[in-house]
């Protein structure tokens, strides 16, 4: 019989979630496969989309660093050139047909390529705070909300364990704090995304600096009314950015936040106070979004999270976990 060959995809994939789940101590964090384990557990099987903001819609542009940019990274995204971008936006949850008007957060993902072919990638949320302040955390959190498989319903022992977990660390809340206090955005292209995890930055002179970034939308902040998200229906916030591109390119600016003393930064359930030090380093600007649903983000899981020396990950554990448990979905829902 012929031999079926392995997709390159799979093995690239599997590669690279063994690299990356070596990179901490085996206690220090679940596997890269407990992770999607505990996804597919509360979600459903991973097999046809992503499980984290599957709604979404692509679209294109080019990213160009500020002098700023410049000065305070060598990375290549941030060498002033201008960069392509391949950009997706999204709905959380893990219904492909979430409603838009629900609260949640929005996701914005780019994929940057440099004239020379560098690329960087990233995964940004409309809330400030991630859910969850270690990979432990995220999923126990998962397990709580998932059916046992005897009973077919959730296990009151771990839902009691994990809520005592969140009673004795109570930043794991802010993020649904924060998204019951703001109301959905009314456009992709009218909320901030945060990067929510800590990045070291390598400037020019040879010093690196601590950072985390939010994309600020330079049309302004614009939520939906109490009455809007009554009467908006579920489907049309890629409309309407189809729309507003049509008239006029969509804009981001890229902002840097400076830790200041005393400031966790590893922790992403806790946002750093708002007077501390900003720049802007760049501009992100969206030019095309596709006509439908799919397109080419599609297949790609936004998982190069870094430009070494000029921009590298953090000992966040969160962050450190990421990039291989984005390896094992895309594997599993990679024909």
């Amino acid at each position: 019989m012929p031999q079926t060959r392995p997709n390159p995809l799979h093995l690239a994939a599997a590669a690279l979630a063994g690299m990356l789940g070596a990179a901490m101590p085996a206690a220090a964090q679940p596997s890269p496969d407990a992770i999607v384990d505990a996804f597919e557990a509360a979600l459903g099987p991973i097999r046809t989309h992503r499980p984290s903001h599957p709604k979404g819609v692509c679209a294109a542009g080019h990213f160009t660093a500020t002098p700023e940019g410049t000065r305070l990274s060598v990375a290549p995204v941030f060498s002033g050139q201008r960069n392509t971008a391949l950009i997706r936006f999204g709905v959380a949850g893990a219904n492909p047909n979430a409603s838009d008007s629900a609260r949640g957060t929005r996701g914005l993902s780019i994929r940057f390529e440099s004239p020379s072919g560098d690329l960087f990638e990233m995964a940004n949320i409309s809330a400030p705070v991630f859910g969850a302040n270690t990979p432990q955390a995220l999923v126990d959190g998962l397990l709580s909300r998932a059916n046992d498989p005897a009973t077919g319903r959730p296990n009151p022992e771990r839902a009691a364990a994990y809520a005592a977990y969140v009673a004795a660390n109570p930043s794991v809340g802010n993020q649904g704090r924060y998204l019951a206090a703001n109301n959905p955005p009314a456009s992709f292209a009218t909320t901030p995304y945060w990067g929510v995890n800590t990045f070291l930055f390598r400037g020019q002179d040879g010093q690196q600096r601590p950072a985390r970034w939010v994309f600020e939308p330079r049309a302004g902040v614009e939520r939906l009314t109490a009455e809007q998200m009554q009467s908006m229906g579920p489907n049309f916030l890629a409309d309407e950015l189809r729309r507003r591109v049509a008239t006029g390119p969509v804009e981001f600016d890229m902002v840097l936040q400076f830790p200041g003393q005393g400031d966790d930064l590893l922790n992403p359930t806790v946002a750093w106070p708002d007077d501390r030090p900003r720049t802007v380093v760049g501009r992100l600007t969206v030019t095309s979004v596709e006509a439908g649903p799919g397109g080419p983000c599609d297949p790609i899981s936004f998982m190069i999270l870094d430009q070494a020396p000029g921009i590298e990950m953090s000992d966040d554990p969160v962050l450190q976990a990421r990039a291989a448990a984005y390896a094992v979905s895309l594997s599993r829902r990679t024909p």
